[in-house]
């Protein structure tokens, strides 16, 4: 019989919670959330059992799979790999996987184009991105990918605002914006044979009005942060047996924005997609509230990782916004 985990209506107060510090890119290491789980010989479910992890035990992490939701792992201090484990499987980690490299090229495979060597370089998607023939919004699209994937990266154009990517096959361009900022864009090599860029029409835009729209973003974004640091503690409360409140937050709501405000900050045409994304997560996370009692095990966890996702994609928008209010004070200057 199926374990059933209660809810109590009683009235719930939600906490804030210190941010998390960034752990530095050579601290790659996991902790096991659940009780027992299998590392395996490839990063697929089917694959053969390698070796038996259990929880709370601490992993070091090798290399990452074609689209970084699997890590070859050790045991800290040990030079023999255990084998490779799914992401869900372990509790929130601080460092960024696509600073791990590439250790398997072929599990996984779905398109037409499979990877031969390990590109040097990844990105981390925060929102789906169409895969197109060429660095151009007007060229074809061959395929979409997910949102929260580690894509391997081989080229970029001539300014880093289209990178050159294969997601399981699927080989061809994706625009930089989809992607956690990369520090080392500029590091990758650039494909040959592009065509010039088209240069814009240069606007100016009053960096005043600039400012009072990334404040308006972010004062948004925080809150909505916080919502989403708060669900993904209660619900992983309730997973652990725990009797919780099931007074649920206010609704939430899309962040609203006019052709004005794209106006004045154009960026907003980047970042909202993706905030509907996160807001969609969130409301996901919200909905087991609305059947108040009882609610099974696979609905907490659904919940509980969809809040994971909305928070993934709000800190890095958040990252994003530091970069560009950076830029607006300089032209300040």
């Amino acid at each position: 019989m199926r374990r059933l985990i209660g809810l109590v209506c009683v009235v719930m107060i939600l906490m804030m919670v210190s941010p998390i510090a960034r752990a530095q890119e050579s601290d790659f290491r996991v902790q096991i959330k659940v009780e027992s789980a299998f590392t395996r010989v490839l990063p697929a479910f089917d694959a053969e059992p390698a070796a038996s992890v259990f929880r709370e035990e601490r992993l070091e992490v090798v290399s990452r799979n074609l689209d970084g939701t699997w890590f070859e792992v050790r045991r800290i201090g040990r030079l023999n790999n255990l084998g490779w484990v799914y992401y869900e499987v372990l509790e929130r980690y601080s460092f960024r996987p696509e600073f791990l490299p590439l250790g398997d090229v072929i599990t996984g495979v779905i398109g037409p184009k499979p990877l031969t060597v390990a590109p040097a370089y990844a990105a981390y998607l925060v929102q789906g991105a169409n895969i197109r023939e060429r660095p151009s919004r007007r060229s074809y699209a061959i395929f979409n990918t997910p949102p929260l994937v580690t894509v391997p990266v081989i080229e970029r154009n001539q300014d880093g605002s289209w990178l050159h990517i294969n997601y399981l096959g699927y080989d061809g361009w994706i625009a930089a914006a989809n992607v956690r900022k990369l520090d080392n864009v500029l590091d990758i090599p650039i494909a040959p044979g592009l065509a010039p860029l088209d240069v814009p029409t240069a606007v100016i835009i009053p960096v005043e009005l600039q400012q009072a729209q990334i404040d308006r973003l972010r004062d948004f974004i925080n809150t909505r942060t916080g919502v989403a640091v708060q669900l993904e503690q209660f619900w992983w409360a309730v997973f652990r047996g725990e009797i919780m409140p099931c007074d649920a937050p206010e609704e939430i709501t899309y962040y609203p924005y006019t052709e004005q405000d794209v106006q004045q900050l154009p960026e907003l045409g980047r970042y909202v997609p993706r905030l509907i994304t996160a807001i969609d997560y969130l409301k996901t996370a919200r909905d087991p509230f609305t059947a108040c009692g009882i609610v099974r095990p696979g609905a907490v966890i659904a919940a509980r990782d969809a809040a994971i996702n909305a928070r993934i994609i709000f800190s890095a928008t958040l990252e994003s916004l530091v970069d560009l209010e950076e830029n607006v004070v300089q032209a300040r200057r």
